[in-house]
C-alpha cells in the first residue's frame, strides 16, 4: 500500500475490498478474479491493480485488520488472566468479553471462520504468543501443553460462537453466553444429559 493516500485513494481501496468481500461472502478465493472485483466496484483493472497485486492480498489484508493480537489482549486476555482463580463470575466475563471480540470484528470473523479452514490456525498463530506472555515460567513441556489445551479450546469456542452468528444469533446474547458457561464448566456429556 502506497503511503499517505488521499481521501479519494483511500475510498477507491476501500470500494475494491467490500467489492471483494461481496464477492467472497459467496464464493470461494479460488473462483473470484480480479475482473469481477473491478466490475463489481465500477473500476478498471489498471486501477485495481494500483492498490493490490491480487485478490489474494486483500484477503490477506482483511485477515491482518481481523485478527489483531493488541486488541485480544485488551478485551479479553487481561480478563483471563485477572487474579488466581477463575470462578463462573470470571468465566462469563471472559465469554461475554470473547463476544466483544466477535462484535468488534463482525464484519469480517464470522465469515472468515466459516469460509476459510486455515484461518482459525492463522488466527491462534497470533494470539498463541499473547497468551504465552501472560504466563511466568513455562517449561518446554508446559509450553506445549498449553498449545494444544488452545487448540482443544478455539476450536470448540470459535466455531460455536461463528455458527451463531451465521444462524442470525437465533437465541439471545445472555442464553447463549449462559449455554457456553455451562459447557465451559460442566463438559458437553453433562450438558447433553439435560436433554
Amino acid at each position: 500500500m502506497k503511503n499517505a493516500l488521499s481521501t479519494t485513494a483511500k475510498i477507491t481501496r476501500q470500494n475494491l475490498v467490500d467489492a471483494f468481500w461481496q464477492l467472497y461472502c459467496k464464493k470461494k478465493i479460488e473462483k473470484i478474479t480480479v475482473k469481477e472485483v473491478c466490475d463489481l466496484a465500477g473500476y478498471n483493472r489498471s486501477t485495481f491493480y494500483a492498490y493490490f497485486t491480487d485478490v489474494y492480498e486483500i484477503l490477506e489484508e482483511i485477515e491482518e485488520q481481523t485478527i489483531s493480537a493488541d486488541d485480544f489482549k485488551q478485551i479479553v486476555l487481561k480478563k483471563l488472566f485477572h487474579g488466581k482463580h477463575f470462578h463462573a463470575d470470571r468465566k462469563k466475563i471472559v465469554l461475554t468479553s470473547v463476544i466483544d471480540f466477535f462484535e468488534k470484528n463482525r464484519t469480517y470473523l464470522p465469515t472468515l471462520l466459516n469460509c476459510d479452514p486455515l484461518f482459525r490456525q492463522k488466527l491462534l498463530k497470533k494470539l498463541t504468543p499473547a497468551v504465552l506472555s501472560m504466563y511466568k515460567r513455562l517449561t518446554p513441556q508446559e509450553i506445549m501443553e498449553v498449545k494444544y489445551l488452545m487448540e482443544y479450546q478455539s476450536a470448540a469456542m470459535l466455531s460455536t460462537i461463528s455458527k451463531w452468528y451465521t444462524d442470525g444469533k437465533d437465541l439471545p446474547m445472555e442464553q447463549f453466553i449462559e449455554l457456553l458457561l455451562s459447557v465451559t464448566t460442566n463438559g458437553i456429556q453433562h450438558e447433553l444429559s439435560k436433554y
